[in-house]
């Protein structure tokens, strides 16, 4: 009995020499070993304009395609803007016709009628304008005061801007008829013609703002990654620079470890790294430093052990070279400095 006793002992042994022996050869002594966990870059989404939000095309933690839409806003303003634009634009050209080509009597009863036009779309738009800045006063008042919700008000608060947006579009037509109208009557001088043409570019440009202003209220993911947080809801109305969504990079992934003072001088910028991940127990993916802390700190509690948080440790950050496709943020990970 004594001696199976001892022959187990002696296999258990050897085992344990044989665990430990591999353990030894797998991880060199001489090796410097980090842990930390993986983490990608968040950019926020946000419009150059506010505005309410008509469409909200992704959700939290779909992969988009730069370029793709996000969102859209309500853009019945913008279009408005545009149109007026090219409107004057066309104005402006069809009166640098005119001051090129001369002035006959049609054109004068042409440009009379034109003006007689304008002067009644305008006059057309004035007592609904007056009519809804009326409500707006009144929905202020009942809003200050808990009557209705902020939503109401902001309804009202977009219908007045709207009619007044097409108010002010038909009083700058009668301008421009009256202008034309005038200058026709007038005569023209080289001075004038060159004016206008000056005024044709003008409305060119101003066109060009107008559908520059016009594409901003489509909002679109300025990179490939994928939506961590939404942080906006279907008919919000949102300000300029306001967060809609956050986006984590996913061509931008790296970890963070703590070296240890006495182990800094391994280190280097352009250094590279080996990354192990649980996920993938046979794989490592490679990895190069970027940057180095130029200040000591004592390493975070949440890295290491207890008695390791007493060192005073510089912070390296390494960026993910390789497996970007595989690796992904939250993920611990050891890195292995080669």
């Amino acid at each position: 009995m004594k001696k199976k006793l001892l022959a187990v002992i002696v296999i258990i042994g050897l085992i344990a020499v044989s665990v430990w022996g591999n353990s030894y050869l797998n991880h060199p002594q001489d090796q410097d070993v980090f842990s930390g966990t993986i983490e990608g870059t968040e950019i926020p989404v946000q419009p150059e304009l506010g505005g309410k939000i008509v469409e909200l095309k992704v959700q939290e933690g779909q992969m988009v395609k730069k370029g793709d839409v996000i969102a859209k806003l309500d853009d019945s303003q913008a279009k408005i803007s545009l149109e007026t634009a090219k409107s004057q634009q066309t104005q402006a050209q069809a009166k640098l016709n005119d001051l090129l080509g001369g002035t006959r009597a049609e054109e004068l009863r042409r440009l009379e009628s034109v003006l007689a036009q304008a002067k009644d779309n305008a006059a057309a738009l004035a007592p609904s304008l007056q009519l809804e800045e009326n409500n707006l006063a009144n929905d202020q008042k009942l809003y200050q005061n808990g009557a209705i919700s902020k939503q109401d008000l902001d309804t009202q608060q977009n219908k007045y801007n709207t009619l007044k947006a097409q108010y002010e579009a038909a009083q700058a037509n009668v301008n421009a008829a009256q202008a034309s109208l005038d200058q026709a009557q007038a005569g023209y001088t080289q001075p004038t013609i060159q004016a206008q043409k000056a005024a044709v570019d003008m409305a060119a440009q101003s066109v060009e703002t107008a559908e520059l202003n016009l594409s901003k209220f489509t909002i679109t993911s300025p990179i490939d990654g994928q939506v961590l947080y939404k942080q906006v809801e279907l008919g919000q109305v949102v300000n300029t620079g306001s967060t809609l969504i956050s986006l984590l990079d996913s061509n931008d992934l790296w970890i963070k470890i703590y070296v240890p003072e006495a182990k800094l001088n391994k280190v280097k910028v352009g250094g590279t790294a080996s990354i192990s991940v649980d996920s993938y127990p046979n794989k490592t993916f490679k990895g190069q430093i970027q940057y180095i802390s130029t200040q000591a700190e004592f390493t975070p509690k949440d890295v290491q052990t207890k008695e390791e948080r007493t060192t005073t440790v510089y912070a390296v950050k390494i960026i993910i070279t390789q497996g970007r496709d595989q690796l992904k943020a939250g993920m611990p990970a050891d890195v292995t400095l080669d």
